[in-house]
């Protein structure tokens, strides 16, 4: 299953043109992520809090068209593996549908590595049986041919 939400791009996202600067692309994708910890009951923040956090280690990322100041971004995150300390991420941007059930043209396509440890050490840690639980629903049970 795709944990699916829509962001708006705002007027910091862009440069002067008006167009997404790729690095705001990953301050979008962090923000899904982030919505997807909250939306499984393990919200960022307070694994913050209780010193656990999800670093980011590796991102993969395809830049497949522009997005601008104003357009609605639908995002979506799934799983592609839950390992012992880690989880693969697959992320889309596309634009939002202009008709429903069909999703619009895709505008980036990103795989990324987190791991679950230690803040501020870095020290990677097993995940635990109640977050491994409400991850599993999100893995994906078939491979994509955009896997890494």
């Amino acid at each position: 299953m795709k944990f699916t939400t829509q962001k708006q791009v705002r007027f910091h996202h862009c440069d002067p043109a008006g167009i997404v600067f790729y690095p705001q692309f990953y301050v979008l994708l962090h923000e899904v992520q982030e919505d997807f910890l909250a939306h499984i009951g393990h919200p960022e923040h307070v694994l913050i809090a209780s010193g656990i956090g999800v670093p980011i280690v590796d991102m993969k990322t395809e830049f497949l068209g522009m997005c601008r100041h104003g357009d609605l971004l639908t995002m979506s995150l799934e799983l592609t593996r839950i390992g012992g300390a880690s989880l693969g991420m697959q992320y889309e941007i596309h634009a939002a549908a202009q008709e429903p059930g069909v999703p619009g043209a895709i505008k980036l396509r990103a795989h990324g590595i987190v791991v679950y440890s230690q803040v501020p050490n870095g020290k990677a840690l097993p995940i635990p049986p109640d977050l491994r639980q409400a991850l599993l629903p999100y893995l994906q049970t078939t491979a994509t041919p955009h896997d890494h």
